[in-house]
This record gives structure tokens, sequence and C-alpha cells, in this order.
């Protein structure tokens, strides 16, 4: 627990620290005629201080050391001002009057404030691609549908709205893949380890999200988790001004989706926030070609509708915190509860269909958060501690046997639908994370990073039946894990800034306690480990336009809970010895932008070994985790976006990946190496998307808006199963796909209202995904968002 008293320690000492900052910039915003103007967004990007001005038109930002300072002002319907200030020592108040002149293409000065901090995230020395979802909040779509409009992110979803979800980046994927939420790893706020990504994807809707990062390659120090080579984070709208806004969707398969997000901001720095959502979805969609068995005992294929598979999530999160003051520009506890229900309709194959069995989760999470730019001299802090509670309830109890009409055609002896023991399993898991963030500036061009992610998690739970069924209760057993992830890197900049150096080092250090059974006795497994890993990546920026990258890293990631402990309730057994995955990444790309058009191209190269595979056999026997193959993946993404007229924008991407088997037969549990060189199965080698949007201001009222958009999705056909395996007639495929949706979308003057049409796979095609599960056809979906204030 000294990680814990350490982030105490700070915390209590950060006011301390930073007393003596009573520099004051105050003023009153007006517009050209001398009237004031209120809700006006006052902003210092050095400090990452922000107001908004009262009903008079005032402002007031305190709290500031002698400078210069550049300040923006901002205000819906007019033109973005920049003020340089400055504050001297025997002079540190200044007052301002600003004027701002009216603004006629309103979207235009919206989308520039907004894009600013994004784009300095693109000219990183990262492969990195970020989504804003900001600017799609109007459309019906998921987290899970943005990432997949990502060149070189494949989304493998096992269904529709909440099931099983694969995220793979540039040919690495599962569990290789970590995902973020605001800089915290994902699975210490959501349900990841138990239910997998696609149910906890469905927890954070579009609407409250501000930007996706996407990592390729090398994963920034900022991010503290064992990545193979891509990481995705998620950034949370956290607004400095009042807003209240709120959305209802309604979709085909009975799909309903709300959120509600509002923000009071008080003069004296005070700010609260409440959130909130909800999905359900029946996601009764027709199969196609599903095999019954008939009354003559023949097998016989059919169409019919999923009829177990609904989803339902909601969450309620608020926080409470002060912004802008001296010895913080951002602190706030936030609190959180979620609750989950997930029906399984089939297995991964989609060849046995279930009646009963379902998931059900509840997720509290507490946390305190803190931020300050200049923390002591040069020094910025970024810190979190949190608090968390998963409970997953997995029931599998009934005898029954359905087909997939939905109709009881017999019952079992024993056993559940999907273990062999049934289950009425209950776990809960708690965890105590922190984060620390630091980033010295030791000079104009030298920056020292440091990030450090400590968490302590025990999970133990109960199940009756199972226990009836074995002798014993073995979820009684506690699991205990702990993780220290930790990275230190140096960013340089060289030739007045045109290229910049980022170094880094990484520590990652993993301790577990749990347990195994061997003729229904239990036995203690425990594992540690320790390992290293680095990274060096460049950007050149050879003039305004062109933007070169060059990246390298090291990657290690360590077995997690399930592979090195196993998981009873899922037939996995514990394998202790298990070695961590290792990659070689090198990204290599560049991109060139012109006022109307823009064009990025990235060639990547990764070599992994000690890949861990599950060996999955029948139970009762238990599957193991084992480290098997070694890939190779050669690949090249690209994107394409233009600009042609004001009014008319377009954007095409595309990736192709080459992944083989370099897997000598001693280390792939085969006979011979026949497998050698071949291309891995069920992995799309080649996929793309394209975007058509035609925006219109102005159109019927003044300061209102039109939005049409067709976009499409391209997967070229692959095998599910090794291609050198079988007869060429009877190798199993996933087809070519090429789908599309179009969109249109109005929004009233001021944006405080938008309605929105929308229609996905508008011509029916058949859709597919992991080993040939089918994805849902032809949907409408009709959305109605509404905004008070500024959102």
């Amino acid at each position: 627990m000294q990680y814990i008293s350490y982030l105490i320690i700070v915390f209590l000492l950060i006011p301390i620290i930073s007393i003596g900052q009573e520099g004051v910039i105050s003023g009153t915003i007006t517009n050209e005629k001398g009237n004031p103007l209120s809700t006006a967004h006052i902003y210092i990007p050095e400090m990452n201080k922000s107001t908004v001005s009262d009903t008079s038109g005032a402002f007031r930002i305190e709290h500031l050391r002698s400078g210069d300072y550049q300040i923006v002002i901002s205000h819906i319907g007019y033109q973005t001002q920049q003020k340089t200030i400055t504050l001297l020592k025997n002079q540190p108040k200044i007052k301002v009057t600003i004027r701002l002149a009216k603004q006629l293409d309103e979207l235009g000065e919206v989308t520039l404030l907004s894009t600013s901090e994004a784009t300095k995230i693109r000219n990183s020395t990262t492969t990195v691609s970020v989504i804003e979802a900001r600017k799609l909040n109007n459309r019906s779509v998921t987290t899970s549908d943005l990432l997949g409009t990502v060149p070189g992110v494949q989304i493998r979803q096992s269904g529709g709205v909440g099931n099983a979800t694969e995220v793979s980046i540039q040919g690495l994927s599962g569990r290789q893949v970590k995902l973020f939420v605001n800089g915290v790893p994902m699975d210490f706020l959501l349900p990841v380890e138990e239910l997998g990504i696609g149910p906890s994807l469905a927890m954070l809707p579009v609407n409250l999200i501000k930007r996706m990062e996407v990592y390729k390659g090398a994963v920034p120090v900022s991010m503290g988790a064992d990545a193979l080579g891509g990481a995705i984070n998620i950034v949370t709208r956290k607004e400095k001004y009042d807003f209240f806004d709120t959305s209802v969707a309604y979709s085909s398969f009975n799909t309903w989706q709300a959120t509600v997000n509002a923000r009071k901001v008080m003069p004296s720095g005070l700010t609260a926030g409440l959130t909130g959502y909800y999905t359900y979805s029946d996601n009764n969609y027709t199969l196609n070609d599903v095999t019954l068995i008939n009354e003559q005992g023949n097998p016989e294929s059919i169409s019919a509708k999923k009829f177990h598979d609904a989803f339902r999530s909601y969450m309620i999160k608020g926080d409470v915190g002060l912004i802008d003051q001296s010895w913080a520009d951002y602190i706030a506890l936030n609190f959180s509860y979620a609750n989950l229900y997930d029906e399984i309709q089939h297995n991964f194959e989609m060849r046995q269909p279930y009646g009963e069995a379902l998931n059900k989760v509840f997720v509290y999470n507490n946390a305190l958060q803190y931020e300050k730019k200049g923390l002591i001299k040069n020094l910025d802090a970024n810190l979190y501690i949190g608090y968390n509670r998963i409970i997953t309830n997995f029931n599998d109890t009934t005898l029954n046997i359905y087909n997939w009409r939905g109709e009881v055609i017999g019952q079992r002896t024993s056993g559940g639908e999907i273990t062999p023991s049934q289950n009425k399993l209950k776990l809960t898991g708690d965890n105590i994370s922190g984060r620390i963030n630091l980033q010295y500036n030791v000079n104009t061009t030298s920056r020292i990073l440091f990030n450090g992610v400590t968490s302590f998690f025990e999970r133990s739970g109960e199940d009756p039946v199972a226990a009836a069924f074995y002798g014993n209760d073995y979820y009684k057993n506690p699991v205990h894990i702990n993780k220290i992830v930790s990275g230190i890197g140096l960013e340089k900049d060289f030739l007045d800034k045109k290229i910049v150096s980022h170094s880094a080092v990484k520590f990652y250090h993993y301790t577990a306690k749990g347990f195994e059974i061997e003729n229904n006795e239990i036995d203690e497994v425990e594992q540690q480990r320790t390992e290293f890993g680095g990274s060096q990546s460049f950007s050149w920026r050879l003039n305004r336009n062109f933007l070169s990258k060059l990246s390298y890293e090291y990657a290690t990631r360590l077995p997690d809970r399930i592979e090195t402990l196993g998981d009873f309730s899922i037939a996995v057994a514990a394998n202790p010895n298990l070695k961590p995955e290792r990659s070689h990444n090198i990204n290599l790309g560049g991109s060139y932008k012109e006022k109307t058009w823009s064009v990025e191209a990235n060639g990547f190269f990764r070599e992994i070994e000690n890949i861990i595979i599950l060996q999955a056999v029948p139970p009762p026997v238990l599957s193991t985790y084992q480290n098997l193959l070694k890939t190779r993946i050669i690949g090249v993404e690209g994107e394409i976006s233009m600009r042609p007229l004001s009014w008319l924008n377009i954007t095409l991407n595309g990736t192709f990946q080459d992944l083989r088997n370099r897997s000598k037969k001693e280390a792939s549990g085969v006979s011979n190496d026949r497998y050698f060189g071949a291309r891995l199965p069920n992995k799309p080698y080649l996929f793309g998307n394209g975007e058509i949007q035609i925006t219109k201001n102005s159109l019927m009222r003044p300061n209102d808006q039109l939005q049409v958009w067709w976009s499409t999705r391209y997967v070229e056909e692959f095998f599910r199963y090794w291609e050198i395996d079988g007869r060429k007639e009877d190798k199993l495929v996933v087809p070519t796909q090429w789908l599309h949706n179009i969109g249109i979308a109005y929004t009233g003057r001021h944006k405080q209202y938008t309605v929105t049409l929308e229609t996905h796979n508008i011509f029916d095609q058949q859709a597919y995904d992991n080993f040939g599960v089918q994805k849902p056809g032809r949907s409408w979906h009709l959305k109605l968002k509404t905004s008070l204030f500024k959102s």
C-alpha cells in the first residue's frame, strides 16, 4: 500500500506547494456595438485555465504568475479572437475590454477550437489516429462503429449491440491491444476482464466522448499498460462552462439509446456535472442458413430471428470539483454506478443456440482526479486515485435444449447450456488503483515525462449450483493481482522544432496468487514477473505541409489473470509458467496537408513471439493457455481526405496486412512445419472505408445546418481456418463484404436541436464477422438531440 500512501501525500502537499500565484486578468467581453456578451469562453492554453463571462460580460482569471499570456476568446456566432497580455511583477493585475465581431460561418469557428488539442496529438512522434467524436455525435453510431473507420483498425463484432467484440490494430488483436479511459486502463473501470471489450465499449456512448486516440506501434509513456503494439485512449467530455444536452434514438430491432449530459460552473470555480445514459436492444435480427433438425430427424437449413440476445446497460455518473484555483487547474471527486444485462444467444461459431444463459454486471466507481500545470516551476502533474467494485453474475442453470426457433426440443440429464456443471456464479472484484503522470520542462527544447500506474485487485465469489456438482465451492478461494507499470521518457526538439525525438524505457511488475484444481483438490498458484521495454520515435517536419514519422518499440505483454491463473467458470486451467508475449514494432510513414486536401500513409512491421493461444478441449477437461505461435506482420495503410468545396468532404482509407506464421513445429504444437509461412486464418487482410459528407449552413434559417452523408465499409474475403488445410471446394470462408450507410441531419439555429435519420447496410447485404458469425442486416435509426447553453 506504499504507492497509495504516496498518492495521498502528494494530494496533501499540493495546496502548500502552489501558494503564491496572485496575478489577475479580468475584463469585459462585448459585441461590436459595445453590448455585453454573456457565456463567452475565455481560455489561456499554456495554463489550461478558462472561465465564462457573466450576464454583464465580465470575467476574471486569478492566481497567475508574472509573464506573457495568450488568451483565446470565443462565443457562438462571433469570430474567435486571440490577445497577448503581459503581467508584470509590479503590475500583477490587468483589466481589458474585448470586442468580438460577428461570425457568419459558426461551424468553422467551433471546429477550429475543438481540433487544436487533437492536432497536437496528431503531430506527436507516434503513429496515431484521432477521432473527434463530437463532430459525429449527431449520428446513430456506437463507439465500436467509430473505431472501425480508422485505417489499420479492424473491429470484429460477433453480432449486434453489446455482443462480443475484438479490436485489431495493424494485425495485433485481443489482449494485445489495450484500452484506456482518460489515460486510466479501462479494465480498472469496466468489466473488460469478465465480459470482454464489446459490452464494455457499449457502456461508453459516443455523445459522452470528446475524442478517441488510436496509437499504432510505439505506445506513449502516458499510457500505463503492457500493450504489445497498440492502444486506444477514450477521452470523455470535461468542459469548463455551463451546458446541458440530451438525446434519444430509436433503431431497428427495438433498439433504444438515450443520453443526458449537464454541467454547471460557478464564478468561484466550483463545478458540478451529471451524466447518464441508457441503451437497450432486442438484437432480434434474422439469421440465415442456421441448422434445424426437422421432424424426420434430418438437418434443415432455415432462417430464424434471434430470440435470446437482448442487451441493456445504463449508467449514472456525477462529479463535483474546482477549476482554475491557485493550487489546482482541476480537482474533482467522481462517482458512478452502471448496470448491465446481457443474454447469450450462441457459441463463438454460432453453431449452438442458447435460450436462458445470461450475464448481469454491477459497477461502482469512485475516483479523485487532480491536474495542475506549473505545480512547481516547470512541472506539470496529472494524478488519479480510484476504487471500483465490479460484481458479475453468470447464470446457466437450465437443462432445456433449444433450437433456432426458440423451441424447447429436449432436456439434458446434467449440465447447463454452456458449462458441464451448471452455474449460478457471483464474482466480486475490488480494485484500488493510482496513476501519476508528470512532465518536467527542462528548457524550451527538452521535456522529461514520467507515468506510473499501480493497481491492487482481489476477487472472490460463490456458486452454490456448481458447488453441488463438484462437492466444493471453488469460487470462494480469492484471487489477488498486483500490478506496477511505469515509464520514463525524454522528448527533445532539434532544428527549431523541425525534428522531435522521443525516447522511453518502460518497467512492468506483476504478482498474482490464485488456485488450480487437480483431482478435485485446490492447489495455490503464484506467479511473479518483472519485464522491461523501450521505444524510440522521431518526427521530422520538412516544411509547413509535410510531416514524417519513424518509430521502433520493443514491447512486452504480461500474461493476464485468466491466462495465468485460469478461470474455473469458463473451464480454463491455470498455467503459471506462461512467458510474456514480446514484439518488435516498426512504423514508418508521413502526411502531407494542403488547405483543401491531405494524404497520409504508413508502413508497419511486427515480429511477435510467445503468442499466447488457448488450447481448447471439450469439457469437462479444462482448456489451457500456452505460448505457441510466432508471427510476422507486414502491412501498409493510407488515408486521403479532400474538401474540394467548402460544403463537401470526402474521405477514403485502406489497409493491407499480411500475417504469417513463423513458428517451427517444436514450438507450435504440431507434428511438422507445413504451417510455417502460412497466412493466419480468421484474420482479414484487406479492408477499407469511405465517406462523402455534404454540409450546408444557413439553408432555411440563419445559422442552421443540414448534413447529408454516405459511408461504406469493404472487407475482402478471407479463410476461417488454415488455407492450406482441406479440399478447395470444402474450405470455409468469410465472403467479401461491401456495406453502405446513408444519413441526413438537420440542426436548428444556434445548434439547440438536431434531428437525424440514418439507414445502415442500406442494401441489406449479408454481413459476417469472427468465424462467420452473422451481423444485423438493414437497420433504420432516428435520433433527436437538444442542447442548451454552449455545447
